[in-house]
């Protein structure tokens, strides 16, 4: 255990401050902006890259492509009222060194909780990765958070939520085309069929099949290509873990 662990943030008026982490409770970490943001390395194979966030309109930082999928799988997830990356730093001492910590997602449920989201390394977990979360999870006992490891579903499935989530923002919704759509899926059907069914030209409706799939309003297999010939349905259920995005302490 960790004596003196301390988080760094920013306050409402944007100036860093540092408490001991158990003070941290009430503050409203994934409203606050960042106190650190990476820098690329040449020599590093990763990079640095921003994603649009559907649920708070704005945007979340992410140091990988594997933390881009996350951060997406957040922003389509239904209980994840928002989220943000990098606005708080835990420092500790350990063995007479400076230690410190960013995590990568900080995540306000609609139930009013804060998850904290760690990925691990893409080269995967190493004695450091360990002895970090080890340290994590003892900030989050100390502030009331929960921990949050995040789970990817299978590639087709990301795939397929990918594509629908370049249709994301609020500006491509069209509630005449949309209703036309939810009432030609009101029975299961191919893609192409329904699309047909809408009395609107081809470009203007797959924009908007697409929003709706986003939005949950409309569903599909996720775990086949999406074409044209793909089963689509109006609400439905997605993999586990696309309506579960992370796993909180001990669940399965």
């Amino acid at each position: 255990m960790v004596k003196d662990l301390q988080i760094v943030h920013r306050d409402g008026a944007g100036r860093e401050v540092q408490v001991p982490v158990g003070m941290a409770a009430g503050v409203p970490l994934a409203e606050r902006e960042p106190v650190w943001v990476p820098l690329r390395h040449p020599s590093e194979r990763s990079i640095v890259t921003w994603w649009w966030s559907a649920t708070s309109g704005k945007h979340v930082g992410c140091r990988s492509l594997e933390r881009l999928s996350v951060a997406m799988l957040l922003d389509f997830n239904p209980k994840v009222a928002d989220f943000t990356a990098w606005t708080a730093r835990l420092e500790w001492t350990e063995r007479g060194r400076s230690r410190r910590l960013v995590p990568d997602f900080f995540v306000r449920t609609t139930s009013g909780a804060t998850v904290v989201v760690s990925c691990p390394p893409a080269s995967g977990a190493s004695s450091r990765w360990e002895r970090q979360r080890e340290v994590l999870q003892q900030a989050c006992r100390e502030a009331g958070w929960e921990m949050g490891s995040p789970r990817l579903p299978n590639k087709t499935a990301l795939a397929n939520l990918r594509w629908a989530s370049r249709y994301r923002h609020p500006r491509i919704g069209d509630h005449a085309v949309e209703r036309d759509l939810m009432q030609a899926f009101a029975r299961p059907r191919p893609l192409l069929e329904g699309v047909q069914a809408v009395p609107a030209p081809q470009l203007l409706v797959l924009p908007r099949l697409y929003h709706l799939l986003w939005r949950r309003k409309l569903t599909i297999d996720w775990s086949v290509p999406l074409g044209p010939g793909s089963v689509v349905e109006c609400g439905g259920s997605a993999p586990e873990a696309m309506r579960r995005p992370f796993t909180v302490g001990q669940e399965p």
